[in-house]
């Protein structure tokens, strides 16, 4: 299943979900096998720079949808996403998110075809939403950031929106790690890597954020992970692991949602994606 949280108001909108396929059967088209049991996808698309939509529910019936909306925006681009997949067919059991960012930022729930909006709301599971309730901290980071923009850096104070991204972001990626090991597990990532999507500074439209993770203790110097974003042409994420040998590539409305990689080190996981996905991976590194 899915949970992903999303908000939107004058200052800043953005999602926040997992990437745990809980079909229990379920297989991708030319996957080599599932992730520790498991199988994951971006559940995301990328229907323009300044739309997003992600969804949860049946996945072979919603992934189609937004892999049809985002062919039906290139051929319209007028085309509102919310009214497509309210007006769409044989999409009972689905729930979907959709991020506007253009004259003003809206957030849009449609489930079994009825649209509404809100500040902030959630699709997935409503057990493991009481979990992440139960998870959320007040916002402990810092008071002000740095705001680059064409090479010049001021400093800013952290606004409400910003910390209410910080908050969720935190509580999903704890929600995620405690799910690890769970028999029945109906929300998880890879890695507790979720997948965050929040329209960018300065650009303003949305873009996946990155993250690097490094091991912590003095036996295990390989361990870590980073998680590595292509926010231009070909979106999507990569997953690559610092002991090397294995990755994920996860392209947003690609054909096969996920898929493994075994480059041995980041420089051929990068080359990978850009060669067989067009997708320019950028992150931080160890």
């Amino acid at each position: 299943m899915t949970l992903v949280v999303a908000h939107a108001d004058s200052d800043i909108s953005f999602m926040v979900g997992d990437t745990l396929l809980s079909h229990e059967h379920f297989r991708l088209k030319g996957d080599i096998g599932p992730v520790n049991g498991e199988f994951h996808s971006l559940k995301d698309s990328d229907t323009e720079r300044l739309d997003r939509c992600r969804f949860a529910g049946r996945f072979a019936e919603a992934y189609q949808a937004v892999r049809d909306l985002k062919d039906a925006l290139l051929v319209h681009p007028d085309v509102d996403p919310v009214v497509w997949l309210a007006q769409r067919d044989g999409l009972n059991g689905c729930e979907f998110l959709v991020l506007h960012n253009r004259d003003r930022k809206q957030l849009f729930r449609i489930s079994d075809g009825i649209p509404s909006e809100f500040q902030t709301t959630y699709i997935g599971m409503q057990d493991e939403y009481g979990k992440y309730l139960e998870l959320r901290k007040p916002y402990s980071g810092p008071a002000t950031r740095l705001v680059t923009d064409d090479g010049v850096s001021t400093e800013a104070p952290v606004t409400e929106g910003e910390k209410q991204f910080d908050v969720v972001s935190d509580a999903m990626e704890a929600l995620s790690r405690d799910m690890v090991g769970r028999k029945h597990a109906s929300v998880g990532a890879i890695s507790g890597c979720v997948i965050r999507v929040v329209d960018g500074r300065p650009s303003r439209e949305f873009e996946y954020m990155q993250a690097v993770e490094v091991s912590n203790f003095p036996w295990e110097p390989q361990g870590g992970f980073a998680v590595l974003a292509a926010n231009t042409d070909n979106r999507g994420v990569g997953i690559f692991f610092k002991a090397g040998g294995q990755g994920f590539i996860l392209p947003t409305c690609g054909e096969s949602p996920c898929i493994a990689s075994q480059a041995p080190d980041l420089a051929a996981f990068l080359k990978e994606a850009k060669d067989k996905f067009g997708m320019t991976l950028i992150g931080g590194t160890w």
